[in-house]
């Protein structure tokens, strides 16, 4: 009768143990989809290189074409940065554009954001086939991974908003200032965010970018009637 009960024991302190450390189901997955939740307008290959805060002619200096410090990969490694700051072309992409490299992810086996906050002569008239990527030092910026071929995802939801400084909202007098709620700011309109470049209920077919709205979409939304955003651009 004894070994009956410690067997009894044994088995329901066993189920018990297993059902407090077992994880619950769907956990892992739940924690990757929110993760990946912004999603990818735009698919592109470039060729990548890479730069340093440095004052010489060659660099550049040490911040980023609005002004702001430049952030290193390195620093963002070691949690010391938010984004990695990257230099294109200023026609690709608008201020702050979130990007996922995927050379960069593999490697370090962590996701990575970067941002286009930079630019330069070389990649006047580039488009989307050159990419500088911020290093710490002149050994960082020899890295083979980054002078190599590059596979990038452009995500939606960044821009202007999250990495530009925010210039100050128009006076209701201004020329660039909304008075009609149905009705969209002109292109070239000063604006402060992409909100203004979109009243009313329907999408004008403009977001803010350097403080003028100019052609372009982050969302369906903002694009007017039953066209929809495809590639950053209304159709």
């Amino acid at each position: 009768m004894n070994r009956l009960r410690i067997a009894c024991v044994l088995a329901f302190v066993s189920a018990l143990v297993s059902a407090c450390t077992a994880a619950p189901e769907g956990i892992d997955e739940q924690v990757e989809s929110d993760e990946d939740a912004l999603r990818v307008t735009k698919t592109f290959v470039a060729r990548g290189t890479a730069y340093y805060p440095d004052n010489s002619p060659l660099e550049g200096g040490f911040k980023d074409r609005k002004g702001k410090p430049l952030r290193t990969l390195q620093q963002f490694l070691a949690g010391k940065a938010e984004y990695v700051s990257v230099a294109m072309d200023t026609k690709a992409f608008p201020y702050g554009q979130r990007l996922r490299i995927k050379e960069l992810e593999k490697k370090y086996g962590k996701k990575i954001v970067f941002r286009v906050v930079d630019t330069g002569g070389a990649f006047r008239g580039k488009g989307t086939s050159r990419i500088d990527v911020c290093v710490a030092n002149l050994s960082a910026s020899r890295d083979a991974t980054i002078n190599g071929t590059l596979h990038i995802d452009a995500l939606d939801g960044s821009g202007d908003d999250e990495a530009a400084p925010q210039p100050s909202p128009p006076p209701a007098d201004h020329p660039g200032a909304a008075t009609d709620a149905d009705e969209a700011p002109t292109e070239g309109a000063a604006c402060s965010s992409d909100g203004a470049c979109n009243p009313g209920n329907d999408g004008s077919g403009k977001i803010c970018s350097g403080g003028r709205c100019v052609p372009g979409c982050r969302s369906d939304a903002q694009c007017p009637g039953s066209t929809r955003c495809r590639s950053g651009q209304c159709s």
